[in-house]
C-alpha cells in the first residue's frame, strides 16, 4: 500500500469508523464491525500485527463502556452488592479471553477473524426471535449458578473478540430467568465494562496497544457514543440492527476473501 492510501486510511477511514463505532455500540452494538477493519488496514500498513490491532480496538472502545457505566450509576446503585458475583464472573472470563488473545499468533488470528465476524453477524441476525425463545425456557425460575457459569463463558468471548457479546449476555440473562428489563440493563452495563476492562488493562501492561491509533479512536468513539445515546430514542432500532447485520456479513465476507487470496 502506497503512502497516499496509508494517509487516507489514517486521516479519513479510521477516525470516521471509530466515531460511528461509538454510535453503533450505544444504539445497537456491533461497533467493531466498523472500527476493526479500518484499524487493521492502518496497522498492517506499518507492520503492526493483527493481535495488536484487536487489542488496540478493545482498548479504544472501552471508554464508551465506562461512560455507559457512569450513566447507569443510579440503576447500578439500586442493586448494590448483589451485582458483585456476576461482576467477578465477568472479570474472570474477560481475563481468560484476553490471555488467549495475547497467546494467539497473528496468522492464526487472521484465519479466525472472518469466522468470529460471521458468528457475531449471525448473533445480531437471530437476536430478536432467539432472545424471546430463550426467555421462555426458564419457566419463571431463576438459575443463579448457571448465570455465573454462563457469564464466565460469555466473557471469555468478550475478552477475546467482543463483537456481539452484548447479545450473548442478554440471551444468557433471559435463559437464566432474569426478565426485569432494568436489572438486565444494569447487568449488561456492568458485565460489559468489567469483561472488557480487565483485558484492556492486560493489553496495556503487555505493551500490545498501538497508541498512535488508540488515542484518536478512543476520543472519537466516546464522542460518537455520547451522540448515539442522545439520539438513540429517535432511531428505528430494528432498522439499525439490520444495518449492523449487513455490515457484519459484508465485513466477514471481505476477510474471507482476503484470506483466500493470501492462502490459495
Amino acid at each position: 500500500m502506497g503512502p497516499f492510501f496509508f494517509h487516507l486510511f489514517h486521516a479519513v477511514w479510521l477516525p470516521s469508523a471509530s466515531f460511528f463505532a461509538g454510535v453503533l455500540n450505544t444504539i445497537a452494538g456491533g461497533g467493531s464491525f466498523l472500527s476493526l477493519p479500518a484499524l487493521l488496514a492502518s496497522t498492517t500498513a506499518i507492520g503492526v500485527g493483527a493481535v495488536t490491532a484487536q487489542a488496540t480496538n478493545t482498548v479504544a472502545l472501552w471508554p464508551g463502556q465506562l461512560t455507559s457505566l457512569v450513566a447507569y450509576r443510579r440503576l447500578l446503585r439500586q442493586y448494590g452488592w448483589s451485582l458483585v458475583p456476576i461482576g467477578l464472573a465477568s472479570g474472570i472470563g474477560g481475563e481468560i479471553g484476553g490471555w488467549l488473545l495475547l497467546h494467539t499468533g497473528n496468522k492464526r488470528f487472521r484465519e479466525l477473524l472472518p469466522w468470529l465476524l460471521l458468528f457475531a453477524a449471525v448473533l445480531f441476525a437471530v437476536s430478536f426471535p432467539l432472545g424471546r425463545w430463550l426467555q421462555t425456557l426458564s419457566g419463571g425460575r431463576r438459575y443463579e449458578r448457571w448465570l455465573l457459569i454462563g457469564m464466565v463463558v460469555v466473557s471469555v468471548y468478550v475478552g477475546y473478540f467482543g463483537a456481539g457479546g452484548g447479545f450473548l449476555a442478554m440471551a444468557l440473562f433471559g435463559f437464566c430467568g432474569v426478565h426485569d428489563i432494568h436489572e438486565m440493563n444494569a447487568l449488561k452495563v456492568l458485565t460489559a465494562a468489567v469483561s472488557i476492562g480487565i483485558p484492556t488493562a492486560n493489553f496495556i501492561l503487555a505493551g500490545r496497544v498501538a497508541w498512535q491509533f488508540c488515542l484518536v479512536m478512543a476520543i472519537l468513539a466516546a464522542f460518537g457514543g455520547y451522540l448515539g445515546a442522545h439520539f438513540s430514542r429517535k432511531v428505528n432500532q430494528r432498522a439499525m440492527r439490520w444495518t449492523v447485520v449487513t455490515i457484519g456479513f459484508a465485513t466477514a465476507g471481505y476477510f474471507f476473501l482476503q484470506n483466500s487470496l493470501h492462502h490459495p
